[in-house]
């Protein structure tokens, strides 16, 4: 059994260099030499702890855990928390003569990095024993699944910022009355690429979870042990 906890987070980094006043906010001077968009998506390797000292009820009870849809006792136990975080350097000029304030990515860096990686085996099983080795080999399936979506994630994410051709860059910025109008309209256009990778990521985890956690495949592993609890 797994379960899987989301979280977002967004931070601005510090490239604020003056900012334009005024009603009238002109277009800003595009370059016909558009830089591209600076960024990185990247996911640190993290590694999974095995806890072997939890009950059998006290398993059960691990951040909201529950009984098992068959109505079976849950034997193991998989927690991931995954993470979206970027971090978005803005550049913001006032060009000489009262222009606008004009602003753009400076740089963009998304982490994908899991918040941790926890397998729960009972300890009412002895460590060598039938059962706690085939709740493990269950439990290490269900990591398996999570990395390898996890990866492919990541690169969907690269390849949709990739393409993302509307963004303001250097040479391509965009007016703002000032540094947080940026920020919030920054925000606004990421989310719109990133979210929707994001969001076909965590559906495709949870079909590919829920597709090893069936009455047959319960019933598979109990059939190779006698001594369930």
């Amino acid at each position: 059994m797994i379960r899987i906890f989301f979280a977002l987070a967004l931070s601005a980094g510090v490239a604020a260099c003056g900012r334009g006043r005024g009603a009238a906010r002109p277009a800003c001077p595009a370059s016909e030499a558009r830089g591209p968009l600076n960024f990185t998506v990247s996911v640190s390797s993290v590694p999974t702890a095995v806890r072997r000292d939890l009950s059998l009820d006290e398993i059960a009870r691990v951040q909201g855990g529950s009984e098992r849809r068959d109505g079976g006792r849950t034997q193991g136990l998989t927690v991931v928390e995954h993470r979206l975080d970027y971090r978005t350097e803005v550049a913001v000029t006032t060009p000489p003569r009262g222009g606008p304030a004009c602003a753009w990515i400076a740089s963009l860096s998304v982490d994908m990095t899991p918040g941790q990686v926890t397998i729960y085996v009972p300890r009412d099983y002895a460590p060598d024993s039938c059962e706690a080795r085939e709740i493990l080999l269950h439990e290490r399936r269900h990591e398996e699944i999570h990395r390898r979506l996890l990866a492919q994630a990541v690169e969907e994410e690269r390849a949709a910022l990739a393409k993302a051709d509307r963004l303001p860059t250097r040479g391509a910025p965009i007016p703002v009355s000032d540094r947080a109008e940026a920020d919030r309209r920054f925000e606004a256009l990421l989310d719109r690429i990133l979210d929707p990778v994001y969001d076909g990521f965590k559906n495709e985890l949870e079909l590919e979870q829920a597709a090893i956690d069936t009455p047959d495949s319960y019933r598979q592993v109990t059939a190779r042990c006698s001594g369930w609890k």
